[in-house]
């Protein structure tokens, strides 16, 4: 990222008002599996098909038209089972994104390979993470994602994955894992083992949140939340993930963990120190249907794009919009979504000493 785009992101701590700098795109609601604790599991059943092509497109362009997309993640369902998931990804990459995530179940490890070799070779200046999911030892993982010998398989995407890495600099490689109420006993344990079997680049470490096929994998002591916050800390601090290799990335590591804090503030209901969420205004999350909500939790549209002919800019400047914002400041809105309170945690300008000096005596 260059120094002037560097600036302007910055200067988003200061000015609230603009352009989003982060979507989340659900490309698809189709999927090949029916995890228990899926908090998107009603679209998944449904099968509900994505934006076409020219939508995703002409919501790319907009984007661009409004201010380059500091980051983009694929949602689904399955991203990789879609067929033209690369022409997505050029879409927005070549209209200036610096970042694109997509978290994968590892069951289409063909399509996950193919899609990295060619969107990395296309935009070298683009950074890809792509982050597999594991919810546990083998047993553990295939109860709850229900499919027999998916987490052997989705292992070995990670080392296919891995082994592409080699070709190209600009990818990541990193391992999700979401703590439910029953893998939580054995999930630091098991994180502690996928890194010394993989070497993932990162660990992103969710909390079951929202609703679920089976609701009582959300009932999870934060102490284990933390527990496996811990092995990842643990792990950063001995070496062994070295994080996604891009400008400013110790600052992201050290956003990361200031970011797993204040989720389990919020989950324990810890008010003493409240983040101003800024979905809605530095983010949004675009569903398989074109509707437009500030966030994956809230439940609430600013405008649905197939209104607008996909231009994200006439939602973004309604006056529907400006009141869900101030809705959500005046009612100090939060969440555990680990997404926003991500963003919350960079832009929170109050707390920028304390994120800067942790992160100038952060391990390299």
């Amino acid at each position: 990222m260059d120094l002037l785009r560097s600036l302007a992101v910055a200067r988003r701590g200061l000015v609230r008002s603009g352009p989003p700098l982060h979507l989340t795109v659900f490309v698809t609601g189709a999927c090949n599996l029916r995890c228990r604790h899926c908090f998107h599991w009603k679209e998944v059943a449904e099968g509900r098909a994505g934006p076409s092509l020219a939508e995703l497109e002409r919501l790319a362009a907009s984007a661009e038209r409004m201010g380059p997309l500091l980051w983009v993640s694929f949602g689904g369902g399955e991203p990789f089972l879609r067929d033209d998931l690369a022409q997505v990804a050029h879409a927005f990459a070549e209209r200036g994104l610096a970042h694109l995530t997509i978290p994968t179940n590892g069951l289409v490890p063909e399509r996950a390979v193919a899609f990295a070799r060619e969107v990395c070779a296309r935009h070298p200046e683009l950074h890809l993470a792509l982050s597999v999911s594991f919810d546990g030892p083998p047993d553990v993982h295939d109860a709850i994602r229900q499919v027999d010998g998916g987490h052997a398989r989705s292992l070995q995407t990670v080392r296919r994955l891995k082994e592409l890495q080699r070709e190209f600099e600009n990818l990541g490689v990193g391992v999700l894992v979401c703590v439910t109420r029953e893998n939580q006993a054995v999930l630091a344990e098991h994180v502690v083992e996928l890194v010394d079997a993989l070497h993932p680049d990162n660990v992103t470490v969710n909390l079951a949140r929202g609703d679920a096929l089976d609701r009582t994998l959300l009932d999870v002591d934060i102490e284990r939340y933390e527990e496996v916050v811990a092995a990842k800390r643990a792990l950063v601090r001995a070496g062994k993930l070295p994080y996604f290799d891009f400008p400013f990335a110790r600052l992201a590591r050290t956003r990361d963990e200031l970011m797993y804090a204040h989720v389990a503030r919020v989950a324990r209901g810890d008010a003493s120190r409240h983040l101003d969420c800024t979905a809605g205004t530095l983010s949004a999350v675009v569903f398989e249907n074109g509707a437009v909500h500030p966030c994956e939790v809230l439940g609430r549209s600013i405008g649905n794009l197939n209104e607008c002919e996909w231009d994200l800019e006439r939602l973004w400047k309604t006056a529907e919009a400006d009141a869900l914002r101030a809705e959500i400041r005046s009612t100090r809105c939060k969440c555990t979504w680990e997404c926003a309170q991500a963003d919350n945690v960079l832009f929170d300008t109050a707390g920028w000493p304390r994120l800067l000096a942790r992160t100038l005596v952060a391990p390299r």
